[in-house]
């Protein structure tokens, strides 16, 4: 089963380059299963980039898609009119929600359609589209289990487990702790997921303070759930539309200091829950803005699995710059987790002797390559982003490069 990320923001779209790492779309999210099966969280305005894909996927063949709806909050349903693949004959859609029978579902969906809010309404698309209204029972979808658990938000909202092709993941958005029911039935529903995507939108001194009652969540709650629900990996999601990039960053490092693999969610970000490997596309395709110097020395990377001991490998460095680093390393090292990185580099760059530096780094990508570490042993060539600095003897905070 594989996850991609079209929309991570909450509330509203923010367009701007502050939010460009991340994104700045909607609620929506795309589900692959092994045979193909579509699978699409929430529509909100991220759909129409997905929709876009889609069309260029399946150029000659038809589209057929389960839709699941979390609730109607026009951030998670502003993108069905932009959907290009409803307005192509042969597509098939079904559109879930919970306790909404199908006349209601149907006026909901396409009530923002309607005169005099757009030109085209929903009875002259030339898909075919189905409404479901959904119990809390399970639903088979294509040998795929969807259950269900109600959360803490205005008006209401669900939260989806699905679990197919032997693994599970929850999707929890817009929920507020603080609800015993509510925070009963989600760890429930959450029980040894691989992974969990949770609302993300304040800071708990946020939740504690001005936002409280607004119907959302902390990096802090999503932690505790995955450590009390036995959660393999935690994205965090439904950014705040204030939260720029550098923002969700120092937010991401404080949720590290509290779950060992947590992400939080980007436009583009992939996910493989049978490989257990992720790919960082938004990030991976930022332009390089500062210098990078090409440097050969050996390098200790330290990584702490989700049990035991913490392991360490050895590679070598084949660039650097203040911001990321470029190393060899052998194929055990893994893509999808923090990196602690230990180096000393030589006075050429540093201008002051010999230095030696330690910080965090998180990879982007990784792949396998031909010239290795010289034993015969299989590598990978891993592009790592620098994340964080750890004090101590020897070890440097800053990274003043000269060239």
């Amino acid at each position: 089963m594989k996850i991609k990320f079209w929309g991570v923001r909450g509330s509203t779209p923010t367009p701007e380059h502050r939010n460009s790492r991340y994104g700045g779309n909607t609620s929506c999210l795309e589900v692959r299963l092994k045979d193909a099966t579509l699978i699409i969280l929430d529509c909100g305005s991220g759909l129409r980039a997905l929709g876009k894909s889609l069309l260029r996927e399946f150029s000659q063949d038809p589209i057929r898609g389960y839709v699941f709806l979390t609730h109607f909050h026009w951030d998670h349903i502003q993108g069905v009119p932009f959907f290009l693949p409803l307005y192509r004959e042969g597509n098939i859609f079904l559109f879930h929600a919970i306790n909404r029978p199908e006349n209601e579902l149907k006026q909901i969906v396409g009530g923002q359609m309607m005169s005099p809010f757009f030109p085209i309404d929903m009875t002259m698309l030339a898909s075919r589209i189905s409404f479901c209204d959904l119990d809390d029972s399970p639903v088979n979808i294509q040998g795929a289990i969807v259950r269900s658990a109600p959360l803490n938000h205005p008006q209401g909202c669900v939260a989806y487990r699905i679990d197919a092709d032997g693994s599970s993941f929850v999707f929890a958005t817009d929920t507020e702790p603080g609800s015993p029911l509510h925070d009963r039935a989600l760890r429930e529903l959450a029980v040894g997921a691989d992974l969990l995507i949770y609302d993300a939108q304040y800071t708990p001194e946020q939740l504690r303070g001005e936002k409280k009652g607004w119907g959302h969540s902390s990096w802090l709650e999503g932690a505790h759930i995955a450590t009390q629900s036995g959660v393999r990996h935690l994205v965090l999601f439904h950014h705040d539309p204030d939260h720029d990039d550098r923002f969700i960053d120092d937010m991401l490092l404080r949720a590290r200091e509290n779950f060992p693999h947590v992400d939080a969610a980007a436009e583009g970000l992939e996910i493989d829950l049978a490989e257990r490997s992720s790919t960082r596309a938004y990030e991976r395709s930022t332009p390089r803005r500062e210098q990078r110097f090409q440097v050969e020395v050996p390098i200790k990377m330290i990584w702490r699995p989700e049990h035991g001991q913490p392991i360490e490998r050895r590679g070598i460095t084949r660039n650097i710059s203040k911001s990321g680093i470029y190393f060899i390393a052998p194929k055990d090292v893994p893509a999808d987790r923090p990196l602690e990185i230990e180096v000393v580099l030589p006075d050429d760059l540093t201008g002051q002797g010999p230095m030696s530096f330690c910080f965090g780094a998180q990879p982007i990508r990784s792949q396998a390559v031909r010239d290795g570490l010289g034993d015969g042993e299989e590598c990978v060539g891993v592009a790592a982003k620098r994340v964080s600095t750890r004090e101590g003897t020897g070890d440097r905070e800053d990274m003043h490069l000269v060239a």
